[in-house]
């Protein structure tokens, strides 16, 4: 909405259907207007609509939906330590699953094994050409020839939809017939034929990757008797032999040498203890005492038990009985008796203990030297070994995958009857009830509301495209001016045609609301038209003639042909003679500033009481601010059925600068009231 229009104020004027102007901005379509000028064809559209829900309620068969529900958890049965189905490792990955699984319900493996099943290609319903009329006729012309099994899928296909449920892993089945035991049963038989497939599949794929480990372990096992026929054919050629527990000869004389050389060695430090006790006896003075728990014999703990017990029965005589008592005496002997029968034990062990201590250090001299021999050969044989290592493990490397592979293929073999799956039926299918859909009553409402939506959708729609104005009060709240006149046409109105009839009673209506207003300084009115209308001109001769009655001296600014305007006025004006005067002036001479034209201007309007001015369509003449300038008050001349609203708008638009003058609206011929 351009700037100039919204600048239209809103003035109170006392007219007819004058409701109080409204700016350009508030411009709108009367609803009430539309839908009373429009109502048959809402009607129209609503009864078609109507009729159209009727035949659709009426002609569309009962159809009938069955659910079997599905319960599909991804995670499986962990039987299996290591299941060959992969478990999803999150909630998301899981239902992403189940999703795949809704695809595997639709595809035609699974439809196609429930056609094959309920041998559905020798049902007519299901693998026989569609019914129709134009099906019969022209079915055969254009189209490949499709066998009764491929239709059969394709049917079951359109009745068939899966739905899963938000954030669950249940599946529902859903397939809808115009039979309710077709429905049911079909549905049942989708969610058995789909767990059956669930099964064959896991049992297929075990058996594939059963067979595929086997031909790997094979291939596995002439690996293996290759490295190791290569492991023994480089021991043989580099004369590293073998013991029992698989180490090398050499390897295991060394480990053998070493451990009999620390025997040999212990022998040796328990023969030398032995030595070194009899020297500290004898160093000691043959104290029994003394003797180290190296020399702790039998036969020595014996003596000195003896020696003991002798040396204390003496020890205790010589306090009861005299040095020379023979029992002292006697006591006395057997103690020394004891200490040569413990020297003399000492001396035999003494021997015996040199006599193991030099074999001993022979025995390790002997050991040292066989050990020497055997890691001189070992070393000769390093790089030998160091090879042989590596022959040796790789051998085992493949020894490890060739037994795993063969246990893993053994494992799948076995898991191939073993059903891991966790999905089962929850809840079968039964006949449904009643039909599925909106019923009837339903389906007339909404065909009703629609029509009643459509119909007004289109009575809008009309009056927006048309453009054109169709009742007093449109034109009265469009515009927001009064009308202040009703001019009447001698023919009837269509389209604005007609001549103008100088209806006196109208005349004189509009010349009371025009009249002059001397305590307002007010006498100069102009009158303007639409682009390509002189309606206005011939108004403003007739309401001159009126105004000569009222004895009121007129001037006419005519911006048309003056000569025409002025022999109009002087015809009209015998009829008024002794009258007011009416003179007549040329807007072009004021327009164009000649000092004379304004002069006899300026002399015309001092002498008139009313000022008419003719002022052109400010759209399209140059010459029409001229005139507006000119008048005090504006009124706009519209021809019935003749309006255009982007013609008004325009109007209003070049209109703006006035807006304070504008006085109302004169209506010439006639529109409905609202």
């Amino acid at each position: 909405m351009s700037y100039a229009v919204e600048r239209i104020a809103v003035a109170e004027r006392t007219a007819d259907l004058a409701p109080g102007r409204r700016t350009a901005a508030e411009l709108r379509l009367d609803a009430e207007a539309i839908l009373r000028r429009n109502w048959r064809l809402i009607l129209a559209t609503t009864v078609a609509t109507l009729l159209f829900g009727l035949a659709f309620a009426v002609l569309t068969p009962a159809k009938y939906k069955s659910s079997a529900q599905l319960l599909v958890d991804p995670r499986g049965l962990q039987i299996l330590k290591n299941d060959i189905t992969r478990t999803p490792e999150n909630a998301d990955g899981n239902l992403v699953d189940v999703e795949n699984q809704r695809y595997i319900l639709l595809s035609r493996s699974i439809l196609g094994a429930v056609v094959d099943h309920e041998k559905l290609a020798e049902n007519d319903a299901f693998g026989g050409r569609a019914p129709g009329l134009m099906s019969r006729l022209f079915g055969a012309f254009g189209r490949p020839a499709v066998d009764r099994r491929t239709r059969a899928i394709q049917t079951l296909s359109d009745m068939v939809e899966v739905v899963r449920g938000e954030r669950a892993y249940v599946l529902d089945v859903v397939v809808t017939s115009k039979d309710p035991d077709v429905s049911a049963k079909l549905a049942n038989v989708i969610a058995r034929t789909f767990l059956e497939a669930q099964i064959d599949a896991r049992s297929d794929a075990a058996k594939r990757a059963s067979e595929e480990l086997s031909k790997r372990a094979d291939d596995l096992r002439r690996q293996v008797q290759k490295a190791e026929k290569e492991v023994e054919r480089f021991r043989a050629e580099h004369g590293l032999v073998q013991t029992a527990t698989g180490r090398p000869l050499a390897e295991q004389q060394i480990s053998d040498l070493s451990t009999q050389l620390g025997l040999v060695r212990g022998r040796i430090a328990d023969a030398q203890a032995r030595v070194d006790a009899v020297n500290k006896f004898r160093r000691s003075g043959q104290n029994v005492e003394a003797l180290s728990e190296a020399l702790n014999a039998p036969t020595i703990v014996s003596l000195r038990a003896q020696y003991a017990q002798a040396a204390q029965q003496a020890a205790s005589l010589a306090t009861q009985l005299g040095p020379r008592h023979p029992a002292l005496m006697q006591a006395q002997e057997q103690a020394r008796d004891a200490r040569r029968l413990i020297s003399a034990e000492l001396d035999r062990i003494a021997e015996a203990a040199k006599t193991d201590l030099a074999r001993a250090k022979a025995s390790e001299a002997s050991l040292l030297k066989q050990s020497g021999a055997v890691r001189t050969v070992n070393d000769s044989d390093g790089s030998a070994l160091v090879q042989l290592r590596d022959l040796e493990r790789a051998a085992e490397a493949n020894r490890v995958v060739y037994q795993s592979f063969l246990g893993r293929a053994k494992e799948l073999g076995e898991s191939q009857n073993i059903d891991t799956a966790n999905a089962r039926v929850i809840s079968p299918a039964v006949p449904a009830l009643k039909p599925a859909g909106a019923p009837a009553s339903l389906i007339l409402a909404g065909s009703l509301l629609f029509g009643l939506v459509l119909g007004s959708g289109l009575a809008y729609a009309r009056e927006r495209l048309d453009g054109a104005i169709r009742s007093r009060r449109d034109l009265a709240a469009l515009t927001g001016l009064p009308i202040l006149a009703l001019l009447p046409l001698s023919a009837p109105a269509a389209k604005g045609k007609g001549e103008l009839v100088p209806d006196q009673a109208a005349f004189r209506r509009l010349l009371a609301r025009v009249r002059p207003e001397p305590r307002r300084g007010e006498k100069t009115v102009a009158f303007v038209g639409l682009a390509g209308d002189r309606t206005a001109t011939e108004i403003i001769v007739t309401l001159a003639e009126y105004a000569r009655w009222e004895k009121f001296d007129v001037a006419v600014v005519a911006s048309g042909d003056t000569d025409k305007v002025a022999g109009a006025l002087e015809t009209k004006g015998r009829r008024v003679l002794g009258r007011g005067n009416v003179e007549v002036a040329r807007l072009a001479d004021i327009s164009i500033g000649a000092r004379a034209a304004l002069r006899r201007f300026q002399q015309i309007v001092a002498r008139a009481d009313f000022v008419l001015v003719d002022a052109p369509a400010p759209i399209d003449d140059p010459d029409a601010s001229v005139a507006l300038d000119l008048a005090d008050r504006i009124v706009l001349v519209l021809r019935a059925g003749n309006i255009d609203r982007a013609h008004l708008q325009a109007t209003f638009d070049t209109l703006a600068d006035y807006d304070d003058r504008l006085a109302g609206l004169v209506l010439v011929g006639d529109l409905p009231a609202a």
